[in-house]
C-alpha cells in the first residue's frame, strides 16, 4: 500500500511575484548591449546561492526581468578578489535587442 496523504482541498493562492529588480531591468533596457553589475555577494555558500538565484532570475524572466519581444536579458557571474584577501561574486546582466 502506498504511503502518503489524500486530502481533498483547493491549493493555497499563489504568492505574488517578486519584482524587486524591475528598476534595474528598466535601466538595462534603456542601455541595450551594456553590461552592468547588478549584485555582489561574498564567496560563501549563502552568497553563491544568492548569486545563482539572481543569475537564474535574469535568464528565466522573473524578479522584474520580464521576457519581452524586443530583446532578452543575459547574465553571467564572476568570482573576483575583493582586495582584502576575500572573494566576491559579481552578477552581471545586460539587455540585448532582438535582431529584426
Amino acid at each position: 500500500m502506498p504511503t502518503g496523504i489524500l486530502r481533498w482541498e483547493d491549493p493555497a493562492p499563489r504568492t505574488p511575484a517578486n519584482d524587486d529588480y524591475a528598476p534595474i531591468a528598466t535601466e538595462l533596457r534603456n542601455n541595450p548591449g551594456k553590461w552592468a553589475v547588478v549584485a555582489e555577494n561574498p564567496d560563501t555558500p549563502e552568497g553563491r546561492r544568492a548569486s545563482n538565484r539572481l543569475f537564474n532570475a535574469v535568464k528565466n524572466g522573473y524578479r522584474g526581468f520580464r521576457r519581452i519581444e524586443d530583446g532578452a536579458y543575459r547574465a553571467t557571474t564572476r568570482t573576483v578578489d575583493n582586495g582584502d584577501g576575500t572573494k566576491i561574486i559579481r552578477v552581471h546582466a545586460q539587455f540585448v535587442l532582438a535582431r529584426r
